[in-house]
């Protein structure tokens, strides 16, 4: 292990410990009103796991992926999410989402990359390397197309106008759209995870939405982007094969 390798791995536990601590409480506040609170408990896991990731990067299983694999992007990712958090909490939502725009490109890199060059051998390199940064992608997926209907939704007393209704109803289809395509993604590389939290997503809308439009829109296409990923399963079960059958659940 080089220095630049040490100094790498204690700058991922520096920006861990100062920086990915700040809470996505100004996206899922109650006082938001989009989406329902419970929905912030899903980044506490991602928390947990990155955790985990910090600490098993220092074992030589793990090596290569956390310095080829996720490289500094993991530095980036969480320098980049703290400055979008920091500008959503001062009002500035349409500067945010250009930030949350560059956390989630620099966190789909690491996500791709990791799929496509570093298979998961064990247990331990599917729950702290892969599982944690699938999820991430996910969150910040959601993330951003929260953000964006925090930027084009102006709701009056009468609800929602009829654009932004068409807006969000197209933003929560591209949610479901895009867990499927997790699923689907490489065909025998489906990523369950990043689905689940999508379809949690679309719930924790349904929970708070109120119009009716969105609300029932929402729940339908949660509904469809959670038992997706059971497609493959239940196929298995009453004897058909499906391309999907090996979708890992973690990573």
């Amino acid at each position: 292990m080089t220095k630049l390798h040490i100094f790498q791995k204690v700058a991922n536990v520096i920006v861990y410990l100062f920086f990915l601590s700040a809470t996505v409480y100004t996206v899922v506040s109650p006082a938001n009103g989009e989406i329902a609170f419970w929905i912030s408990y899903v980044w506490t896991l991602i928390h947990i796991l990155l955790g985990g990731f910090v600490i098993y990067q220092w074992f030589e299983p793990a090596h290569d992926a956390a310095i080829h694999g996720v490289g500094w992007h993991f530095v980036i990712s969480v320098l980049l999410s703290s400055a979008w958090l920091g500008l959503l909490k001062s009002g500035h939502e349409l500067i945010g989402f250009f930030f949350v725009l560059l956390t989630a490109s620099s966190v789909s890199y690491v996500f791709y990359n990791l799929e496509k060059n570093y298979d998961a051998n064990t247990i331990y390199e599917k729950l702290f390397v892969h599982a944690p940064f699938s999820l991430w992608h996910g969150w910040i997926v959601f993330s951003v197309v929260i953000n964006f209907f925090q930027v084009v939704s102006h709701t009056s007393e009468e609800g929602p106008g009829v654009w932004s209704r068409i807006f969000v109803i197209l933003g929560l289809v591209f949610l479901s759209s895009t867990a499927i395509g997790y699923v689907e993604y490489k065909k025998n590389k489906g990523d369950v995870t990043g689905a689940i939290v999508l379809g949690l997503g679309l719930l924790a809308v349904f929970t708070n939405q109120q119009d009716p439009w969105i609300h029932w829109s929402a729940l339908a296409l949660a509904i469809i982007t959670l038992i997706y990923p059971a497609r493959p399963y239940v196929f298995k079960l009453v004897g058909r094969n499906t391309d999907a059958e090996t979708a890992p659940l973690l990573g």
